[in-house]
């Protein structure tokens, strides 16, 4: 699996899921197993998309664009959906995560308007396929 380099994914749309991303990668945090098989399955299903080690991370990256759209933290992954954003909340997905510790992931604060937390619902593939087309 080849590593993104900083500097292709340096464009202010990533600016807050590398920030995060950068803050996990000073500890020795890892994703969990689980969560790497997720983003591999959802990778394989992805046209012009391929996953990507950062740091201790994950990520699915847009080729065309280097645009990121999945990242992969601990127990954790989250999806930027784009226009598909509506349609993953009416499935059930949530754009916030709260961690064991009691501390909590705001997703539309922290990466943007157009994430939300991975759920292994069965149309994640479509909705990053469709939302950032």
């Amino acid at each position: 699996m080849k590593s993104i380099s900083s500097s292709s994914i340096s464009q202010a749309v990533n600016s807050g899921v590398i920030k995060y991303l950068n803050e996990l990668g000073k500890g020795n945090g890892m994703v969990h197993p689980d969560v790497q098989d997720r983003m591999k399955e959802l990778s394989n299903e992805l046209e012009g998309m391929s996953l990507r080690k950062y740091k201790n991370s994950l990520a699915i990256e847009l080729l065309s664009s280097s645009l990121i759209v999945a990242a992969a933290y601990g127990t954790a992954y989250s999806l930027r959906v784009g226009t598909m954003t509506q349609a993953a909340i009416d499935n059930g997905s949530i754009t916030s995560h709260n961690w064991s510790d009691g501390s909590s992931l705001n997703l539309i604060e922290s990466f943007g308007s157009e994430w939300v937390v991975g759920n292994w619902h069965k149309r994640e593939a479509s909705w990053l396929q469709s939302g950032n087309a």
